[in-house]
């Protein structure tokens, strides 16, 4: 079948999946047309990704999410579209594709609908809207932003492909909660315990670094773009030899997005999450963590926050070594679902020729 995958371009979680599952499509057979934008394009440059306008987040100096700036710092994103809607459509309708795939990327399956052409939505945001606990305090408006949003992407689509560490209690017979996904380049590591912590941060976050740097432990901080030294802190570009250094880590802390928890859970590495503000998804995936005990989090971490994480991480382990999942579960439902949608469609045809 001939499958359209359109994707987020913000931060590199999106593309991290993306990597992992465009094999596992393209080796049952389907040809598989890219879509995204941003930090999404050159990771995919092997598939001739598609360039489009997508929505990006934009932050205040302290590295809080800002509604305002994130609004004024899209403002050019309807009028792209209104320029580049006819050439896009014509540009899918000319692939003649059987299914768009989306995670997290709302315009394609605008346009896909327009083209009549079923939309499968992949990805771990849509678990929060089946998550029905009351949001912490501090966290309501963000929760209720967060999840309003998220209901934005792909409204009505045939089939949701969700990703979550447990079990999502829901009705809805087209909802399908799966383990996520982990890169084949992280699960062939076989993890060791090291004497470094590995650092991943979105947003520079110079008072966590500060806090760290008081803790005399040695730290490798990627997502500062540079090679330095500084104390107990050595900076790295990103390069190959990040999943193996995330292997040999004694903890991974930074960041709260899906790809790096999932890929810390799957080395069995305790994670310190530091969500990124007003971004509600983060901090529920730090939230399944800590009930999880595999890990704590703070927006703003404190050393004795810290100092507590590291007296766990024992317990943290022992948390991570009973849990198993199988991250080719998400795969093997994308292709059931295509073949579900790639049976139906012969049956119909045999239908409407008898």
């Amino acid at each position: 079948m001939n499958l359209v995958y359109a994707l987020s371009g913000e931060g590199r979680g999106h593309s991290s999946l993306a990597r992992a599952i465009l094999p596992v499509l393209q080796r049952a057979g389907h040809r598989v047309r890219v879509i995204t934008y941003g930090q999404s394009l050159a990771p995919l440059a092997d598939y001739d990704p598609l360039p489009i306008r997508g929505i990006r987040h934009c932050y205040d100096p302290r590295g809080r999410l800002s509604l305002a700036r994130s609004f004024f710092g899209n403002r050019g994103v309807l009028p792209w579209y209104a320029v580049h809607w006819s050439p896009l459509r014509r540009q899918l309708r000319d692939f003649a594709p059987d299914l768009c795939i989306v995670n997290f990327e709302p315009f394609t399956p605008l346009v896909a609908r327009s083209l009549r052409i079923p939309v499968l939505s992949f990805d771990n945001q849509h678990a929060l809207l089946h998550d029905n606990g009351p949001a912490p305090r501090g966290a309501r408006w963000s929760a209720w932003f967060t999840k309003a949003a998220i209901r934005c992407v792909a409204p009505g689509a045939d089939d949701y492909v969700v990703m979550a560490f447990g079990p999502h209690a829901n009705s809805d017979p087209r909802v399908h909660v799966v383990p996520p996904v982990v890169q084949e380049e992280f699960r062939r590591l076989q993890p060791t315990v090291g004497a470094h912590v590995l650092v991943y941060l979105k947003h520079p976050h110079p008072r966590f670094l500060a806090v760290l740097q008081q803790t005399g432990r040695p730290f490798l901080v990627y997502g500062y773009n540079r090679a330095a030294v500084e104390g107990n802190l050595t900076y790295r570009v990103f390069s190959d030899r990040m999943p193996g250094e995330l292997a040999a880590s004694r903890a991974v802390m930074g960041t709260a997005g899906m790809s790096l928890v999932s890929e810390a859970v799957w080395l069995k590495k305790p994670f310190f999450g530091v969500p990124l503000k007003n971004e509600f998804e983060q901090r529920w995936n730090a939230m399944q963590l800590r009930a999880a005990d595999f890990g704590d989090f703070a927006e703003e971490p404190t050393r004795a926050e810290i100092d507590r994480f590291f007296a766990r991480l024992a317990d943290h382990r022992r948390a991570l070594e009973s849990y198993r999942y199988d991250p080719d579960a998400a795969g093997a439902k994308l292709l059931e679902l295509i073949e579900r949608r790639r049976a139906a469609r012969a049956q119909s045809k045999r239908g409407a020729g008898s």
